[in-house]
């Protein structure tokens, strides 16, 4: 009896320690598909030998138990083979198709060898759930009955498995694939060997597989750390809190574009040597930056001393409208301000323009562009151009947008004009300077 009980105490730490396992890695990446199936196969992990627990606890092993314990054991290797498939996505065409069929196939033929095992309970459980003596718990015909079905399944997921692992995949994912190609003979062997070895046998290989998911956590902390300084903090935040998937997928929106540019940039360029112009573009980008960030906005480009940025976009802001015409504002000033102290006559111009646009990152050189597409992006441009040097343009559709809150900032109607690449004149306001209604909008 006591030999009895300290064998179901293994079973419920290692049962414990991997579904609790499972339990955590979904709570730290729930965002990444393949890391919630495979949070799911550690769960079933648990729940398998919180069973087997309970069948070395009866006198008898229950039928009904272990046919249980075999169906979510079979559901474990299933969605182990899922979590490896997910990770297949992210290979280069030529190669996702071969490497899917591999693991549907594999999953597949688990299906089977689990309806196998439902056949043989039903039909022979006292053979079934008898013990046998020796290291294996497996009878000759039993081998020979299911050994070929879930050899094959192992055979095709492993080829699967290696083909990722010798082309161009996610580099991060692999290091979890090279760590459960090398547990596998473990985890494997964990169906066949003596019940009172499974868990030493078991927590070994889930070690080494483990090993490999905190490798993988850490590169995808620094790989968000990196991105960080290739993309604005709001992609890489959406990257990182979303992932790849949701940040590549296209998407109508509504939001607000603010355009600017410094006027008489061209001519100063020309006659000042060049380390004076960068250090007047980067005191400049660092205004713009500082701006847009205290109203919610966005930096989607810079070309010269021209600066794209967008609010609504990839966060969401219901009164888009009210941050960018604050934004305008307060970045008229403080561009204006820092301009003072020149010697050349330097202005800055600012459109702004709000609408539905289509906002989706997109890969390309080896990296993610967050990108809008719409009139509302266009028209904020050609705002920009014709406003003159202090001069904020803002369009009527963002007029509207403000108004629906009861809100009427001080803007001042300019004469109907063609805008170049629009087919029909656009209204266009010019905002006021020292504006009580855009003072107080929050």
């Amino acid at each position: 009896m006591d030999e009895l009980a300290v064998a179901n105490g293994q079973h419920l730490i290692v049962a414990l320690m991997t579904g609790g396992g499972g339990l955590i890695l979904f709570w730290t990446d729930r965002r990444s598909a393949p890391s919630r199936a495979l949070a799911l196969g550690l769960v079933l992990i648990g729940v398998r030998l919180l069973l087997n627990a309970d069948q070395q606890g009866a006198e008898l092993p229950l039928w009904r138990v272990v046919l249980l314990a075999r169906l979510v054991e079979s559901a474990a290797i299933i969605t182990g083979i899922e979590w490896a498939r997910r990770i297949g996505l992210t290979a280069t065409d030529a190669l996702r198709r071969t490497v899917h069929w591999l693991f549907r196939v594999a999953q597949l033929l688990v299906l089977v060898f689990a309806l196998m095992q439902v056949g043989y309970l039903l039909l022979a459980p006292e053979a079934a759930t008898s013990d046998i003596e020796g290291p294996i718990r497996v009878r000759g015909y039993e081998w020979a009955l299911f050994a070929p079905v879930l050899g094959s399944a192992a055979l095709l997921a492993g080829i699967a498995i290696v083909i990722l692992l010798i082309t161009r995949t996610d580099p991060v994912e692999s290091v979890r694939l090279r760590a459960l190609l090398f547990a596998s003979p473990l985890l494997l062997a964990a169906l066949v060997i003596r019940e009172s070895w499974v868990p030493l046998v078991l927590s070994a290989g889930l070690l080494v597989f483990l090993a490999g998911t905190i490798r993988y956590l850490i590169l995808q902390s620094q790989r968000a750390q990196s991105l960080s300084e290739f993309l604005s903090p709001e992609v890489a935040r959406l990257v990182k809190l979303r992932g790849t998937d949701v940040a590549l997928r296209r998407e109508k929106r509504r939001i607000s574009a603010v355009v600017c540019d410094l006027r008489g940039f061209t001519a100063y360029a020309d006659r000042q040597d060049s380390d004076t112009v960068v250090g007047l573009l980067e005191r400049y980008y660092a205004v713009v930056g500082d701006v847009a960030a205290a109203h919610g906005g966005m930096v989607k480009d810079h070309a010269g001393d021209g600066v794209l940025i967008l609010v609504g976009a990839p966060v969401p802001h219901r009164r888009h409208a009210r941050r960018a015409l604050r934004l305008a504002r307060e970045l008229s000033e403080r561009v204006t301000a820092l301009l003072d102290g020149q010697t050349d006559a330097l202005g800055v111009g600012i459109g702004v323009a709000s609408g539905e646009v289509t906002v989706r990152a997109i890969q390309g050189g080896g990296r993610l562009e967050y990108v809008a597409v719409g009139s509302a992006v266009n028209l904020a441009a050609r705002l920009c151009q014709r406003a003159g040097s202090g001069e904020v343009l803002v369009d009527a559709v963002t007029l509207e947008e403000v108004e629906r809150y009861d809100e009427r900032p001080c803007l001042q109607r300019l004469p109907d004009e063609p805008v170049k690449g629009f087919e029909t004149t656009v209204i266009v306001h010019r905002l006021l300077p020292d504006s009580a209604e855009i003072a107080t909008i929050r």
